[in-house]
């Protein structure tokens, strides 16, 4: 018998919401973390628990498409389940809807890592958690594999370098950058490029090397006309890419 999904209520929080009263693009970042992580601790697979065999949990890539965003009064619920492996990927759905009206926001997919905290090389999540019965789950498959893939630089040349310090406030458990930092990031270089306040309806970031307190990164991209984007962040300390974020953005109208 497959296991049922997660399900978990966020009241969306003042401190998260743009001039319009709906809900930050980067914000909704955090509350899918948040809802992998509670659901990961209740298969007993949670950050603190793998830590005690010297692996944690790393998002690698994710990808989110959104109609739509709550607005201050609503309460985002959040539906997560497991959905597979791929050699060193272990993979996770999400469904967002309004826990009040029932209204579908959008959807989302990642792609995570177990990594060695000590040297941070990956391990094959499958070897570790493919035999347990609380993997196996029943969903709709929204971004995996091919669709939550490398993304590829456009020809133009990426441009408006925008440097962004790693201050202490921005480190997680893992003592590096959190992952939705990155996301604030790519619409802080949005809000450079067009001079305004945006959203992003779509977006995926993938993670390419990890950011410590302290260092710098450099963020360039390009942006046309129907709100198409592309952002490269690359830090200035190790001069690797740090992170690449591709999708879709519109100006926040209020």
């Amino acid at each position: 018998m497959k296991n049922p999904p997660f399900v978990i209520d966020y009241p969306v929080r003042l401190n998260d919401i743009s001039v319009d009263a709906k809900l930050r693009s980067w914000s909704l970042f955090d509350y899918l973390q948040n809802a992998a992580g509670r659901h990961a601790d209740q298969l007993g697979l949670g950050l603190k628990q793998l830590r005690k065999t010297d692996l944690s949990w790393v998002l690698s890539r994710i990808r989110i498409k959104m109609d739509d965003f709550p607005d201050y009064e609503d309460v985002l619920r959040i539906t997560t389940y497991p959905s597979g492996f791929d050699r060193l990927f272990a993979y996770r759905q999400f469904e967002l809807t309004s826990a009040v009206t029932g209204k579908r926001f959008g959807v989302a997919g990642s792609a995570w890592l177990t990594l060695n905290p000590e040297n941070f090389r990956p391990v094959s999540p499958a070897k570790y958690l493919s035999g347990l019965s609380q993997w196996e789950y029943e969903g709709e498959v929204f971004f995996q594999g091919d669709s939550l893939g490398k993304l590829v630089p456009p020809e133009t040349e990426l441009e408006l370098p925008l440097q962004q310090r790693v201050s202490s406030a921005l480190i997680d458990y893992n003592r590096h950058l959190n992952n939705a930092f990155y996301a604030m990031f790519t619409e802080d270089w949005l809000g450079e490029k067009t001079q305004s306040l945006v959203r992003m309806h779509e977006l995926q970031i993938n993670f390419n090397s990890s950011t410590a307190f302290r260092e710098q990164l450099c963020c360039r991209g390009m942006l046309d006309g129907s709100g198409s984007f592309f952002v490269s962040g690359v830090n200035l300390n190790s001069g690797k890419s740090a992170f690449q974020a591709q999708g879709v953005c519109e100006i926040i109208k209020a």
